[in-house]
């Protein structure tokens, strides 16, 4: 069966049509008689008879010029929007740049890319490079027949059409905006909008949760104990979720939740190019005499609403005004929780596994502390108790290894990439590029004596290419770990000065080193005043799993 076969039965092709375009089985020919095909629509209003017209039109042009269609690549996303990515665009393009087919097919220009010439152009660059081509059916372009400075001026066109939909869509937006529309999207939980409707309304099932949560807030709870309280009511997000003070606060600062437009403003880069993300919660679109504009029923009124607003701004500024402390726990990032609890409802125990941060001198469960006791009881314990407790582990277990224990060096290796981040990031790097070109020799291998797809000059051309970015990766690679001596802090009585030297932010760095993915359970007390040792109740997820704390 071929790759793309849910593609083209999703685009409503029968298998008698499949047959037909020979698009039934997996093409057999060798890259330069293959080709990949590029279909986009923007709009789930257009037709799909009009997209398999396209596919029809690219596929006859393959037969024409006895080529045979290897993927048919389909996506519906805007090109017109640089901070949209299109990842079966990026798929096409790249089968090209790894040599599965030689040619891409494309129905028209502006159906491939709106970017300009400068993005069409480079990517050309890149096809010629590798002797494969772009191919317009509809406008018989054809780049490796000088068809590239035509691509340019199509491309061009189709960069300014792109701008003109795009202002022509924010004036769309703007004007039912001010008409009283809420715009797109689906809107927030308590609240329903008829289609095509753009007004809101009380959702029947969701509203009551809704108001709930307002009258909370209103009461001058917090959005952790609102949190807390939804839970143990029974109370659940549209997904099905538990409260978290997060969403709370996300929910109840929405001007939709108050039944007004809201107006957001969207991110840019450094040169003010627009970027998908936005800022803030949005604010209550305004009419000329600043008054806000209302799209229908809220689950607060406007007053409310403002009133919600403040309390958890003024809540917020007075946390942050006494600015952050300096770091004074060990376990922050390595400690997760261990009271056990039932498995979804199942019956079945697990362990709650949720991070612990410190407060007052304590750790407590995160995930207590955030979704509230109906979801984990959590676990209290004394932080300077458990803390002294763990670095006396940490120093027991790296002492008690074996000498050229070969833990002793990934913990050395981890500790560099803590202190040296900048080499850390040139080893990857140089990593990745060396299993990259490790694989192209291993697929030019297959090709050459396996399949015989290239003659023997072409193989060793491409094969040296790749040889020398092998020896440059590996070339870099050992010139980066003879920088970094580990030779220091593979000795034990290093390791333990440096644990004795170092302040809380490495000792926390050191920590993690030496621990596995799970880092440290602590088990709840069997009651309270539990005089229990605390070693009894953690569990070390060492990278090590000779455990000589116990």
């Amino acid at each position: 069966m071929r790759e793309d076969h849910a593609t083209l039965v999703g685009l409503g092709l029968g298998l008698e049509e499949l047959e037909t375009l020979g698009l039934d089985k997996p093409a057999t020919a060798d890259p330069s008689g293959l080709m990949d095909a590029y279909l986009r629509r923007s709009n789930k209003t257009e037709d799909l008879a009009t997209l398999r017209g396209h596919l029809r039109d690219v596929v006859r042009w393959a037969q024409a010029n006895r080529l045979q269609i290897r993927h048919v690549w389909f996506e519906q996303l805007s090109a017109s929007k640089a901070y949209v990515r299109r990842r079966e665009f990026e798929k096409a393009t790249q089968a090209v740049m790894d040599g599965k087919a030689k040619t891409l097919g494309v129905w028209k220009t502006d159906r491939f890319d709106r970017r300009g010439m400068g993005a069409v152009g480079r990517m050309l660059d890149e096809f010629e490079r590798r002797q494969s081509r772009l191919v317009s059916v509809s406008e018989g372009l054809d780049s490796s027949k000088g068809g590239r400075m035509v691509f340019a001026i199509l491309s061009e066109r189709a960069r300014e059409e792109a701008k003109d939909v795009a202002k022509r869509v924010k004036i769309g937006h703007d004007s039912h905006k001010a008409e009283g529309r809420r715009g797109t999207g689906r809107p927030p939980f308590g609240l329903y909008s008829a289609p095509g409707s753009g007004k809101v309304e009380p959702h029947p099932d969701e509203y009551g949760t809704a108001r709930r949560l307002a009258d909370l807030l209103l009461d001058k709870k917090t959005t952790k104990d609102t949190a807390h309280r939804l839970n143990e009511e029974g109370h659940r997000t549209r997904s099905g979720a538990t409260w978290s003070p997060t969403t709370v606060s996300k929910l109840a600062q929405s001007p939709l939740f108050a039944g007004m437009v809201p107006v957001r403003r969207r991110k840019t880069d450094e040169h003010g190019n627009p970027l998908d993300r936005w800022e803030g919660y949005g604010e209550p679109l305004r009419d000329e005499r600043g008054e806000a504009i209302m799209c229908g029923t809220g689950v607060v009124t406007p007053g409310e609403w403002f009133m919600i607003k403040a309390l958890i701004a003024g809540r917020t500024d007075e946390r942050w005004a006494k600015g952050k402390p300096e770091a004074k726990y060990l376990g922050t990032g390595s400690y997760r929780c261990g009271r056990l609890r039932d498995k979804k409802g199942t019956g079945e125990l697990e362990s709650c596994g949720g991070p612990m941060s410190h407060r007052g001198g304590r750790y407590r469960c995160e995930v207590r502390q955030t979704r509230g006791r109906s979801i984990c009881e959590g676990v209290v314990t004394l932080a300077g108790r458990i803390d002294h407790a763990v670095g006396q582990a940490w120093i027991h277990h790296i002492t008690a290894l074996e000498p050229g224990d070969p833990v002793i060096t990934e913990i050395a290796r981890r500790w560099i990439a803590f202190a040296d981040p900048e080499t850390q990031v040139k080893k990857v790097e140089a990593q990745k590029a060396l299993e990259a070109a490790q694989r192209r020799v291993k697929k030019l291998e297959d090709d050459f004596y396996v399949y015989g797809k290239m003659d023997e000059e072409r193989f060793e051309e491409l094969s040296e290419g790749q040889r020398a970015v092998i020896e440059g990766s590996a070339a870099i690679l050992e010139a980066l770990d003879a920088e970094a001596d580990l030779s220091p802090l593979t000795r034990f009585d290093t390791l333990r000065e440096a644990w004795e030297a170092a302040d809380m932010v490495d000792k926390r760095m050191l920590l993690k080193c030496a621990l596995g993915k799970k880092g440290i359970t602590v088990k709840a007390a069997a009651r309270q005043g539990d005089h229990t040792p605390i070693l009894e109740r953690l569990e070390f997820d060492w990278l090590s799993k000779k455990d000589t704390t116990a």
